[in-house]
This record gives structure tokens, C-alpha cells and sequence, in this order.
């Protein structure tokens, strides 16, 4: 995340700096579409994966953001809010992927480690944010939890009606994620944050 500030760059630089980004979420989107398909992945592995790429995309920018305007990150962000994505995104690769290289004991194993490590990481991210993004962190929570508790409720009375199938933890994790994702954007915008 960065503060917005007022740019002095040309209009012509903002437009084309636009235009790569979007090519580069068109070239993602267009990928892991691809991937995908390619191997008719349940709709959760399908979550997963964008939900992985996403959040190893933000991690990216977000370092990029941090070497090149180191200015506009705020207090308590930068290297630990990198760790936080990239170890969000590797957990939930790993599951679909890693298995493939070692066993799932191990898989497990590996992500119970990372899931600690990103803890402490978010911990530390707390104590050192300043009050602006603690107020960011606590309405991501409160509109997710609100959101999801919602949903979950009219889901699980469809559920016990027989309405509708269950979902894996695997799925309801792939939604948390997305839910709380798009929660963080929108706290985050409403106080000038991007």
C-alpha cells in the first residue's frame, strides 16, 4: 500500500504507465485462464490460484512501490506487508502444487510453518502501523466478518434445506480470502490508500 500524493509526472507517462499495467493484468488474467482450463481445476483449486496470484501480485508491486517512492509507504508497511502477501500466496500454492515434489505430511508441515512466520509478520505489522492503517486493518476485519457472517448464515440455512451443495474448507478459504481482499481494498480507498 502507498499514500496517494500528488504526482509531477506527465500526463503522457501516467497514461502509458496505465496502459502496462493493464497489460500485465491482461497477460495474468489471460494465463491463468489458460491454466485453468488446461487442466479443468475444480472451481476452489480455481479460487486458490487466483486468489495466489493476486496476492503475490500485490507483494510485487508492493516492493516495487517500496524501492522506487519509499516516501509514500506509510509507517509499518513495506517489508513485512511484502512478507504477509508472498507467504499468503505460497500457502495457497503450495496445497495444489508442492505435492507434486515432496509428500503432503511435509506439504503440511511446510505451510503450518509459513502460516507462523506470517503470523508473527502480521503481529509485528500491527505493533509498528501507525494509527491510520490500524484503522484500515480493523475496518478490513469488521466489513469481512460482517460480509462473511452474513453469507455464511443464508448459505448454511440453503445447505440444511438441501438447496444447495457443501462446500469444501478448501472453497470457504478460497472465498474468506477474496472477501477480505476486496474489504482491504475498499478500506484502504477510503482513506486515500493504494
Amino acid at each position: 500500500m502507498s499514500r496517494s500524493e500528488i504526482s509531477t509526472q506527465p500526463l503522457v507517462v501516467k497514461i502509458l504507465g496505465g496502459l502496462a499495467l493493464a497489460a500485465v493484468g491482461a497477460l495474468t488474467g489471460a494465463g491463468l485462464a489458460n491454466a485453468i482450463e488446461g487442466r479443468n481445476m475444480p472451481w476452489a483449486d480455481s479460487l486458490a490460484l487466483a486468489m495466489a496470484v493476486a496476492l503475490i501480485t500485490i507483494g510485487v508491486l508492493s516492493a516495487n512501490t517500496m524501492a522506487l517512492r519509499p516516501s509514500t509507504v506509510p509507517k509499518g508497511c513495506g517489508v513485512l506487508q511484502i512478507i504477509v502477501f508472498m507467504l499468503a500466496g505460497a500457502m495457497f500454492l503450495a496445497p495444489m502444487y508442492a505435492s507434486a515434489f515432496v509428500t503432503a505430511d511435509t506439504v503440511f508441515a511446510g505451510i503450518a510453518v509459513l502460516l507462523a512466520v506470517q503470523t508473527v509478520a502480521n503481529v509485528m505489522l500491527w505493533r509498528r502501523a501507525d494509527e491510520m492503517l490500524r484503522q484500515v486493518m480493523a475496518e478490513t476485519s469488521a466489513i469481512a466478518f460482517w460480509a462473511l457472517q452474513t453469507a455464511l448464515f443464508l448459505y448454511a440455512a440453503a445447505e440444511r434445506l438441501g438447496l444447495v451443495d457443501t462446500i469444501s474448507g478448501w472453497g470457504l478459504t478460497g472465498i474468506l480470502m477474496a472477501v477480505y481482499l476486496v474489504s482491504s481494498i475498499a478500506a484502504a480507498a477510503r482513506r486515500g490508500i493504494h
